[in-house]
């Protein structure tokens, strides 16, 4: 156990992760206790926007864990949510941070009191919302731009495509970095740790996209015997099609039966997702959709 337990908010577990004390430790030795609590109450009040959004939408949230780089809530199901719901929850934390920006930035205009820690505090929410909303995984721009894009071609595909922005974007930090470290011999240590940390869980979203679908049809399965009841929609399909190109069009909100058509598009069958569930491991994913309802 890497994290130390320190209150629980409606349900929600908050935990402090033992380096993220350490660094506390160490600021407040450097006399910067208060400004790196600040930048910490600020990452927090933008995890528990995702966190309650998902509470709101019916997702079960743990626990939110806060880093030394930032925070994570960790939330039950949220892989294998519908797009319409990975981008309500996505976008929650980046508006409670412009909220939260826009009442400090208020206070001090109609106060009149422009104090450092007041302005430190507004500039923190600020860039909470420019960093989380590059369309790079896994920041909140880049499972909101996943998501976007899964409604309109394959989740696998649209997982590399936002990764592949996030990689990109790690390579150019490192450039940055060496850049600075050559022109004015020094390192930038938070571009480079930032780098790493894009670079390296890029890389793991797109390891885990791969599962998805099969978390996808465990959970409708869980769902439906739950609910009895589940919103149906039907697919056409000539009876050539491989599998692979069906199974990029299921949505996770949706249970899907499809039609078979011949050549003559006249109907020789139908299948309902469960069942080409249970007939891929035979099959594989290249086979044709002729072969699932051949006797």
């Amino acid at each position: 156990m890497n994290c130390l337990r320190v209150a629980t908010i409606a349900g929600i577990e908050l935990k402090l992760n033992y380096w993220f004390i350490a660094m506390i430790l160490l600021f407040a030795l450097a006399g910067m206790l208060v400004k790196v609590c600040l930048v910490f109450s600020a990452v927090l009040w933008h995890e528990l926007a995702h966190a309650g959004t998902a509470l709101a939408l019916g997702f079960k949230v743990h626990e939110v864990e806060l880093l030394p780089f930032g925070g994570v809530a960790r939330i039950e199901g949220l892989g294998i949510a519908s797009s319409r719901s990975e981008i309500i929850i996505a976008a929650a934390g980046p508006i409670a941070s412009s909220v939260l920006a826009a009442l400090i930035y208020s206070g001090m205009f109609y106060l009149n009191n422009w104090s450092e820690m007041g302005e430190f505090y507004y500039k923190t929410n600020l860039m909470l919302v420019i960093f989380n909303m590059i369309p790079g995984l896994p920041l909140d721009g880049g499972r909101i731009f996943r998501a976007w894009l899964a409604l309109k071609i394959d989740y696998c595909k649209a997982t590399a495509i936002a990764a592949g922005i996030s990689q990109w974007g790690s390579i150019s930090l490192v450039g940055t970095v060496a850049y600075q470290y050559f022109v004015g011999g020094t390192i930038n240590i938070t571009f480079l740790v930032a780098a790493i940390f894009l670079y390296t869980t890029a890389k793991s979203e797109v390891k885990v996209a791969g599962f998805r679908n099969l978390r996808v049809m465990a959970q409708k399965k869980a769902l439906l015997r739950a609910r009895g009841v589940m919103p149906i929609t039907h697919i056409t399909v000539v009876e050539g099609v491989v599998l692979k190109d069906i199974v990029r069009l299921f949505r996770p909100d949706q249970y899907y039966i499809m039609l078979v058509l011949n050549a003559d598009c006249k109907v020789c069958g139908s299948i309902t997702e469960t069942e080409m569930w249970e007939e891929l491991p035979k099959k594989g994913l290249n086979a044709t959709i002729r072969e699932l309802i051949s006797p």
